[in-house]
Protein backbone atom coordinates (compact mmCIF):
# COMPACT_ATOMS: atom_id res chain seq x y z
CA UNK A 1 0.00 0.00 0.00
CA UNK A 2 1.48 3.32 -1.05
CA UNK A 3 1.54 6.37 1.19
CA UNK A 4 -0.80 8.23 -1.15
CA UNK A 5 -3.42 5.45 -1.06
CA UNK A 6 -3.17 5.17 2.71
CA UNK A 7 -3.60 8.94 3.10
CA UNK A 8 -6.69 8.91 0.93
CA UNK A 9 -8.19 6.02 2.89
CA UNK A 10 -7.36 7.76 6.16
CA UNK A 11 -8.96 11.02 5.06
CA UNK A 12 -12.12 9.29 3.78
CA UNK A 13 -12.33 7.29 7.00
CA UNK A 14 -12.05 10.50 9.02
CA UNK A 15 -14.88 12.11 7.04
CA UNK A 16 -17.14 9.05 7.42
CA UNK A 17 -16.47 8.83 11.17
CA UNK A 18 -17.13 12.54 11.68
CA UNK A 19 -20.40 12.45 9.72
CA UNK A 20 -21.56 9.34 11.59
CA UNK A 21 -20.67 10.99 14.93
CA UNK A 22 -22.62 14.17 14.13
CA UNK A 23 -25.64 12.30 12.77
CA UNK A 24 -25.70 9.96 15.77
CA UNK A 25 -25.46 12.86 18.21
CA UNK A 26 -28.32 14.63 16.40
CA UNK A 27 -30.57 11.54 16.42
CA UNK A 28 -29.88 10.80 20.10
CA UNK A 29 -30.55 14.42 21.05
CA UNK A 30 -33.73 14.48 18.96
CA UNK A 31 -35.07 11.27 20.47
CA UNK A 32 -34.14 12.42 23.99
CA UNK A 33 -35.92 15.77 23.77
CA UNK A 34 -38.95 14.29 22.00
CA UNK A 35 -39.24 11.52 24.56
CA UNK A 36 -38.78 8.70 22.04
CA UNK A 37 -35.39 7.56 23.41
CA UNK A 38 -36.17 4.54 25.53
CA UNK A 39 -34.07 2.06 27.46
CA UNK A 40 -34.08 -1.21 25.48
CA UNK A 41 -34.98 -4.51 27.06
CA UNK A 42 -31.58 -5.74 28.21
CA UNK A 43 -30.20 -8.50 30.34
CA UNK A 44 -29.01 -6.77 33.51
CA UNK A 45 -26.78 -8.71 35.85
CA UNK A 46 -26.64 -7.88 39.52
CA UNK A 47 -24.12 -5.01 39.56
CA UNK A 48 -24.69 -4.15 43.19
CA UNK A 49 -25.81 -0.87 44.72
CA UNK A 50 -22.54 1.06 44.43
CA UNK A 51 -23.23 3.99 42.12
CA UNK A 52 -19.73 3.68 40.60
CA UNK A 53 -20.18 0.09 39.44
CA UNK A 54 -23.94 -0.06 38.95
CA UNK A 55 -25.11 -0.34 35.33
CA UNK A 56 -25.97 3.07 33.96
CA UNK A 57 -27.78 3.66 30.66
CA UNK A 58 -26.21 7.11 30.31
CA UNK A 59 -22.67 5.73 30.73
CA UNK A 60 -23.18 3.32 27.83
CA UNK A 61 -23.85 6.30 25.57
CA UNK A 62 -20.77 8.05 26.95
CA UNK A 63 -18.64 5.03 26.08
CA UNK A 64 -20.03 4.71 22.55
CA UNK A 65 -19.72 8.40 21.72
CA UNK A 66 -16.24 8.45 23.19
CA UNK A 67 -15.31 5.64 20.77
CA UNK A 68 -16.48 7.75 17.83
CA UNK A 69 -14.69 10.88 19.05
CA UNK A 70 -11.56 8.86 19.76
CA UNK A 71 -11.56 7.35 16.27
CA UNK A 72 -12.16 10.70 14.56
CA UNK A 73 -9.48 12.57 16.53
CA UNK A 74 -6.89 9.79 16.31
CA UNK A 75 -7.46 9.35 12.58
CA UNK A 76 -6.94 13.06 12.05
CA UNK A 77 -3.71 12.98 14.07
CA UNK A 78 -2.43 10.02 12.08
CA UNK A 79 -3.28 11.71 8.79
CA UNK A 80 -1.18 14.77 9.62
CA UNK A 81 1.62 13.05 11.57
CA UNK A 82 2.34 10.23 9.09
CA UNK A 83 1.38 11.98 5.86
CA UNK A 84 4.77 11.34 4.26
CA UNK A 85 5.84 8.26 6.18
CA UNK A 86 5.65 4.66 4.95
CA UNK A 87 4.65 3.06 8.25
CA UNK A 88 2.96 -0.37 8.05
CA UNK A 89 2.28 -0.19 11.80
CA UNK A 90 -0.11 2.67 11.14
CA UNK A 91 -2.05 0.73 8.49
CA UNK A 92 -2.84 -2.00 11.02
CA UNK A 93 -3.58 0.62 13.66
CA UNK A 94 -6.09 2.21 11.28
CA UNK A 95 -7.68 -1.23 11.01
CA UNK A 96 -7.94 -1.24 14.80
CA UNK A 97 -9.61 2.18 14.67
CA UNK A 98 -12.02 0.81 12.07
CA UNK A 99 -12.93 -1.97 14.52
CA UNK A 100 -13.60 0.64 17.22
CA UNK A 101 -15.80 2.59 14.80
CA UNK A 102 -17.73 -0.51 13.74
CA UNK A 103 -18.25 -1.54 17.36
CA UNK A 104 -19.96 1.81 17.97
CA UNK A 105 -22.88 0.58 15.84
CA UNK A 106 -24.15 -0.85 19.15
CA UNK A 107 -25.87 2.52 19.19
CA UNK A 108 -28.36 1.17 16.63
CA UNK A 109 -29.94 -1.11 19.25
CA UNK A 110 -31.63 1.69 21.24
CA UNK A 111 -31.98 4.18 18.38
CA UNK A 112 -33.88 1.77 16.13
CA UNK A 113 -35.61 -0.02 19.03
CA UNK A 114 -34.17 -3.39 17.98
CA UNK A 115 -34.45 -5.06 21.37
CA UNK A 116 -37.02 -7.87 21.32
CA UNK A 117 -37.63 -7.62 17.57
CA UNK A 118 -35.68 -10.78 16.57
CA UNK A 119 -35.35 -9.12 13.17
CA UNK A 120 -32.77 -9.60 10.42
CA UNK A 121 -31.38 -6.17 11.30
CA UNK A 122 -30.78 -7.29 14.88
CA UNK A 123 -29.00 -10.46 13.71
CA UNK A 124 -26.89 -8.43 11.28
CA UNK A 125 -25.98 -6.02 14.08
CA UNK A 126 -24.90 -8.99 16.19
CA UNK A 127 -22.64 -10.22 13.38
CA UNK A 128 -21.19 -6.72 13.00
CA UNK A 129 -20.43 -6.56 16.71
CA UNK A 130 -18.71 -9.96 16.60
CA UNK A 131 -16.71 -8.82 13.58
CA UNK A 132 -15.40 -5.81 15.50
CA UNK A 133 -14.55 -7.90 18.57
CA UNK A 134 -12.34 -10.16 16.45
CA UNK A 135 -10.86 -7.51 14.19
CA UNK A 136 -9.59 -5.26 17.00
CA UNK A 137 -7.09 -7.74 18.58
CA UNK A 138 -6.10 -9.13 15.17
CA UNK A 139 -5.33 -5.62 13.90
CA UNK A 140 -3.19 -4.91 16.97
CA UNK A 141 -1.46 -8.23 16.35
CA UNK A 142 -0.60 -6.92 12.87
CA UNK A 143 1.14 -3.87 14.34
CA UNK A 144 3.49 -6.17 16.24
CA UNK A 145 4.06 -9.18 13.95
CA UNK A 146 3.53 -7.82 10.43
CA UNK A 147 5.12 -4.37 10.53
CA UNK A 148 8.72 -5.36 9.88
CA UNK A 149 10.58 -4.71 6.63
CA UNK A 150 9.99 -8.20 5.22
CA UNK A 151 6.20 -7.78 5.39
CA UNK A 152 6.03 -4.15 4.26
CA UNK A 153 5.16 -4.91 0.63
CA UNK A 154 2.29 -7.21 1.65
CA UNK A 155 0.57 -4.97 4.21
CA UNK A 156 -2.64 -4.59 2.22
CA UNK A 157 -2.86 -8.36 1.65
CA UNK A 158 -2.48 -9.12 5.34
CA UNK A 159 -5.14 -6.54 6.17
CA UNK A 160 -7.55 -8.20 3.75
CA UNK A 161 -6.78 -11.60 5.30
CA UNK A 162 -7.50 -10.27 8.81
CA UNK A 163 -10.78 -8.73 7.63
CA UNK A 164 -11.92 -11.91 5.85
CA UNK A 165 -10.96 -14.03 8.86
CA UNK A 166 -12.98 -11.77 11.18
CA UNK A 167 -16.00 -11.88 8.86
CA UNK A 168 -15.83 -15.67 8.62
CA UNK A 169 -15.67 -16.15 12.38
CA UNK A 170 -18.47 -13.63 13.01
CA UNK A 171 -20.71 -15.58 10.65
CA UNK A 172 -20.17 -19.06 12.08
CA UNK A 173 -20.56 -18.19 15.76
CA UNK A 174 -24.23 -18.47 16.84
CA UNK A 175 -26.08 -15.46 18.26
CA UNK A 176 -28.74 -15.27 20.93
CA UNK A 177 -30.67 -12.18 19.87
CA UNK A 178 -33.10 -12.70 22.75
CA UNK A 179 -30.42 -11.51 25.15
CA UNK A 180 -28.98 -8.01 24.89
CA UNK A 181 -26.59 -6.88 27.58
CA UNK A 182 -26.60 -3.52 29.31
CA UNK A 183 -23.90 -2.14 26.99
CA UNK A 184 -26.14 -3.02 23.98
CA UNK A 185 -24.00 -6.02 23.07
CA UNK A 186 -25.95 -8.88 21.54
CA UNK A 187 -25.28 -12.21 23.23
CA UNK A 188 -23.36 -14.88 21.33
CA UNK A 189 -22.09 -18.38 21.85
CA UNK A 190 -18.53 -19.21 22.94
CA UNK A 191 -18.30 -15.82 24.68
CA UNK A 192 -15.71 -17.05 27.21
CA UNK A 193 -13.59 -18.60 24.46
CA UNK A 194 -13.75 -15.39 22.42
CA UNK A 195 -12.68 -13.33 25.41
CA UNK A 196 -9.87 -15.78 26.18
CA UNK A 197 -8.71 -15.59 22.56
CA UNK A 198 -8.60 -11.78 22.71
CA UNK A 199 -6.69 -11.80 26.00
CA UNK A 200 -4.16 -14.35 24.74
CA UNK A 201 -3.55 -12.32 21.56
CA UNK A 202 -3.16 -9.13 23.58
CA UNK A 203 -0.73 -10.67 26.09
CA UNK A 204 1.27 -12.32 23.31
CA UNK A 205 1.56 -9.03 21.42
CA UNK A 206 2.62 -7.11 24.51
CA UNK A 207 5.19 -9.74 25.49
CA UNK A 208 6.60 -9.87 21.94
CA UNK A 209 6.85 -6.08 21.79
CA UNK A 210 8.63 -6.05 25.15
CA UNK A 211 11.14 -8.72 24.11
CA UNK A 212 11.82 -7.06 20.75
CA UNK A 213 12.51 -3.70 22.39
CA UNK A 214 14.71 -5.36 24.99
CA UNK A 215 16.66 -7.19 22.29
CA UNK A 216 17.15 -4.00 20.27
CA UNK A 217 17.90 -1.98 23.43
CA UNK A 218 14.98 0.34 22.69
CA UNK A 219 12.76 2.25 25.09
CA UNK A 220 9.86 0.33 26.60
CA UNK A 221 7.60 3.39 26.39
CA UNK A 222 5.91 1.96 23.31
CA UNK A 223 5.22 -1.28 25.22
CA UNK A 224 3.70 0.75 28.06
CA UNK A 225 1.54 2.70 25.63
CA UNK A 226 0.48 -0.42 23.74
CA UNK A 227 -0.52 -2.38 26.84
CA UNK A 228 -2.34 0.59 28.38
CA UNK A 229 -4.19 1.17 25.12
CA UNK A 230 -5.33 -2.47 25.01
CA UNK A 231 -6.68 -2.35 28.57
CA UNK A 232 -8.42 0.93 27.81
CA UNK A 233 -10.15 -0.35 24.71
CA UNK A 234 -11.41 -3.46 26.51
CA UNK A 235 -12.92 -1.26 29.23
CA UNK A 236 -14.48 1.17 26.73
CA UNK A 237 -15.99 -1.67 24.67
CA UNK A 238 -17.65 -3.01 27.83
CA UNK A 239 -18.48 0.40 29.31
CA UNK A 240 -21.76 0.35 31.25
CA UNK A 241 -21.04 2.15 34.54
CA UNK A 242 -19.44 5.31 35.88
CA UNK A 243 -16.06 3.84 36.77
CA UNK A 244 -15.59 2.29 33.32
CA UNK A 245 -16.81 5.51 31.65
CA UNK A 246 -14.01 7.36 33.45
CA UNK A 247 -11.21 4.81 33.57
CA UNK A 248 -11.58 3.43 30.02
CA UNK A 249 -11.20 6.72 28.12
CA UNK A 250 -8.28 7.82 30.31
CA UNK A 251 -6.33 4.60 29.70
CA UNK A 252 -7.19 4.47 26.01
CA UNK A 253 -6.20 8.10 25.38
CA UNK A 254 -3.00 7.86 27.41
CA UNK A 255 -1.94 4.59 25.81
CA UNK A 256 -2.73 5.77 22.29
CA UNK A 257 -0.87 9.06 22.78
CA UNK A 258 2.26 7.28 24.03
CA UNK A 259 2.08 4.60 21.33
CA UNK A 260 1.62 6.99 18.40
CA UNK A 261 4.31 9.33 19.69
CA UNK A 262 6.83 6.50 20.01
CA UNK A 263 5.99 5.09 16.56
CA UNK A 264 6.37 8.59 15.11
CA UNK A 265 9.75 9.05 16.82
CA UNK A 266 10.85 5.66 15.51
CA UNK A 267 10.18 6.55 11.89
CA UNK A 268 11.68 10.02 12.30
CA UNK A 269 14.84 8.35 13.53
CA UNK A 270 14.83 5.98 10.54
CA UNK A 271 14.36 8.88 8.14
Amino acid sequence: MTVRVRNRITFIFFIITTIFLLLSAFVVAWQYFTGSLTIPETYIKDSGTNFLTKDNFFCVFIGIFFQLIYVAVTTNIIYHSFEKTQAPDIVYFLLFLAACFINATRLFVPLFHLSGTYSTILITEGNIQLFSYFLAPLALMGTVFFSSEQYRQKTDRYCIVLIILSIFVSKIIPLNSAVIFSNFRISNGLSKSIFAFSVIISVLCTLTLFLNNRKNECSQKITLGFSTMIIGYYIVFACSNIISAILGPILLCFGTAVYIREVHHHYLWLD
